[in-house]
């Protein structure tokens, strides 16, 4: 498919972007600890430019840091310190060719009183679901209060350089709160009809213009549904709202969506999940419209041309491969890094990083640059799964001869075998991905090859790359599912009709067993031994250094590759 739509310019605003692919607004945990841009951020947005997207949203920039934020290390805009770092981001990402706006945030009854101290506020006094805290309930003088904060953040970030603003009306955040009648119970202007429910971001938005100035590149991102039993928000009400803040002089709408069913937190989230709910609003007003939710390239292409958004804003598949716009653009689709849908962007890793499976660069970008070698080594790896390949993909790139022996007649590990668990299948598109780039770079293969310690020996490597993996051990094997998969599930509870488990994705399963499972992995060391001694240099990667899932192989033969 050609991808001519995507690559077209488009006027946004004030702004001439290059291209109609948007990055928009992630909350990884990249900031400092007091809200400010560090360099951390600026390499990881720096990289999103240089691979050619047209508009970054830099967020979720909280405009109460005190009381709105919703997680650690998120940035901050409640104050004028915060300019220069702003300032600095903005000059470094225009300088490789992106526009840049900042996304103005409070997370209301989602924000977390063990970060801030304090207790959350809400338009009503409801537990939030997300943050299990009963919030306060706003008053009036409180909500003229945010209305001003909000304003003045956006004067700030017009300070800073910025070619637009995007307020966060989407998510389960303070603004849908508001709007959501599941969240806002309150009987003054602020809560009943749709009008009343509104009218908080309608003055923030004249707040903004009158601060910022009439001229000022302002959008909303809103929710186009809220999925539930109960729906509260309905798209209905979004193509209302949507044609309230048109008439606001909203520069575009940005349409998502949420609820504890939406297709965000389902692994086999389905392309272009939230495109019909753009398509619906565009047909009711007369400004851009961007769509977003697991945007590929081939959904965002069509949702173009079917003219059911202006732009679309690729999040994660920006995650997994910062190039995905040159790679796109030069005929090179076959080699972006796909995102697989596993949500581990989502959720902090135990030592409260940002981390994604397909790309352990990501907030390492400046460290994890590939350099040439000092001088080029013979690399041998031992082993085709996840690790075994990006250790050997990555070490080939940096100019040493590779040479992986993989004893069955495929690449992949187990990693084959884990597509057929439910909510998974996206997995295959990772292990076809690391085989393409494992030839492209120019390792040598050699399958249906079990090397003896003589045989290592005897090809004179300089470094040998254990991925070997691990032995697993049963008492009972699965009815279903046999044994296969143990390396990409952790078992949680015994129930009636078998063990519930949870995926590396966090989707839960009950799989049936004949009886009471016991299984223990052990990594594959017998090779260790036998090599001391008789090669100059020995890593260990994956399951063979330590069982875990396919975030930590992939992590650990990306290291490995790096350090050779």
């Amino acid at each position: 498919m050609k991808y001519e739509k995507l690559f077209e310019p488009f006027k946004l605003g004030q702004m001439e972007l290059k291209n109609r692919i948007v990055m928009p607004a992630i909350g990884v945990s990249f900031a400092a600890g007091d809200g400010s841009v560090t360099q951390r951020m600026i390499d990881y947005l720096e990289e999103r430019a240089r691979g050619g997207v047209g508009l970054i949203i830099v967020g979720l920039a909280c405009v109460d840091f005190a009381r709105g934020r919703t997680g650690p290390n998120k940035l901050s805009i409640d104050d004028d310190k915060y300019i220069p770092g702003y300032r600095k981001l903005v000059e470094t990402l225009h300088g490789q060719g992106a526009k840049v706006a900042l996304q103005l945030h409070h997370g209301g009854g989602q924000s977390l009183s063990a970060l801030t101290g304090s207790i959350p506020v809400a338009p009503s006094s409801i537990f939030c679901r997300t943050g299990g805290e009963l919030p306060n309930e706003l008053t009036i003088e409180q909500i003229h209060g945010l209305v001003q904060r909000f304003a003045l953040a956006a004067e700030r970030a017009v300070k800073a350089g910025f070619d637009g603003i995007e307020i966060h009306a989407g998510g389960n955040y303070l603004f849908h709160q508001f709007l959501s009648l599941s969240k806002n119970k309150r009987r003054d202007e602020y809560g009943g009809e749709l009008k009343n429910r509104a009218r908080f971001l309608l003055e923030v938005m004249s707040a903004i213009h009158e601060k910022a100035g009439a001229g000022c590149n302002l959008w909303i991102k809103i929710n186009g549904v809220e999925y539930g039993k109960v729906q509260p928000w309905s798209t209905g009400d979004a193509v209302e709202l949507a044609q309230m803040l048109q008439k606001a002089g909203s520069t575009a709408i940005r349409v998502s969506s949420v609820g504890p069913n939406y297709p965000y937190v389902k692994t086999e989230e389905p392309d272009g999940s939230n495109v019909h709910l753009a398509a619906a609003i565009k047909k009711a007003i007369d400004i851009p419209v961007i769509t977003v939710g697991r945007i590929t390239p081939f959904a965002g292409e069509s949702a173009l041309l079917e003219g059911k958004a202006d732009l679309v804003a690729i999040g994660r598949g920006l995650l997994s491969d910062p190039e995905l716009p040159n790679k796109l653009a030069s005929g090179r689709s076959e080699d972006i890094a796909p995102c697989i849908t596993c949500l581990t962007c989502a959720h902090l890793t135990p030592n409260g990083e940002s981390a994604c499976t397909v790309n352990p660069a990501l907030g390492r970008e400046a460290e994890y640059r590939i350099k040439p070698a000092d001088r080029s080594k013979r690399v041998l790896v031992i082993g085709g799964g996840p690790a075994g390949m990006e250790a050997a993909r990555v070490a080939a790139l940096r100019g040493h001869q590779v040479t992986l022996y993989e004893k069955g007649q495929r690449l992949g590990g187990r990693m084959r075998w884990a597509w057929m668990v439910p909510g998974s299948s996206r997995i295959e598109d990772l292990t076809l991905h690391l085989a393409r780039q494992v030839k492209k770079a120019g390792v040598t293969l050699e399958y249906g090859k079990t090397l003896t310690p003589a045989d290592i020996e005897a090809l004179k490597p300089d470094t040998v790359v254990l991925a070997t993996g691990c032995s697993i051990s049963l008492v009972k094997r699965f009815l279903a599912f046999g044994i296969i998969f143990l390396s990409f599930l952790s078992i949680r509870q015994a129930v009636e009709r078998g063990i519930a488990m949870k995926s590396y994705t966090r989707r839960r399963q009950v799989l049936g067993v004949q009886t009471p499972l016991l299984a223990a992995a052990k990594p594959n060391h017998e090779l260790i031994p036998l090599l001391r001694g008789r090669v100059p240099e020995i890593f260990l990667a994956g399951d063979c250094l330590e069982p875990a899932g396919i975030l930590e192989a992939v992590a650990d033969g990306a290291r490995i590759g790096r350090r050779l």
